[in-house]
C-alpha cells in the first residue's frame, strides 16, 4: 500500500514538473514569435556633436577641401581651422 502511494505522488510530481517546463518553453517560443513580429527600429544617422541634427537625412555628394584636401558634406561641414578654409 505504501509503495502505490508513493508511486502517486512521484507519478504527480513528475507530471507537475512537465508542465512547469511545458509552460515555460512555449512561453519562450512565444516570445520569440512576438519579437519577429515588432517592427525593428531603423537606424537612426549620426551625425558630428549638435550639427545637422535636423537636417534632411539623404545622401549628399563629398567635396575635397581646397584647403585642407578632406573630403566633406557642403552643407554640413565645419571649419578644418585654417584661415583660407571656406567653410568656417
Amino acid at each position: 500500500m505504501f509503495g502505490k502511494l508513493l508511486l502517486l505522488i512521484v507519478v504527480i510530481a513528475a507530471l507537475f514538473v512537465g508542465w512547469r517546463w511545458y509552460s515555460r518553453i512555449a512561453a519562450i517560443g512565444q516570445d520569440r514569435l512576438n519579437a519577429r513580429k515588432a517592427p525593428r527600429p531603423t537606424a537612426q544617422p549620426r551625425s558630428p556633436a549638435g550639427v545637422g541634427r535636423n537636417a534632411d537625412p539623404t545622401a549628399e555628394d563629398m567635396e575635397k577641401c581646397p584647403e585642407c584636401g578632406a573630403y566633406v558634406a557642403p552643407r554640413s561641414a565645419v571649419s578644418c581651422g585654417r584661415a583660407a578654409c571656406p567653410y568656417g
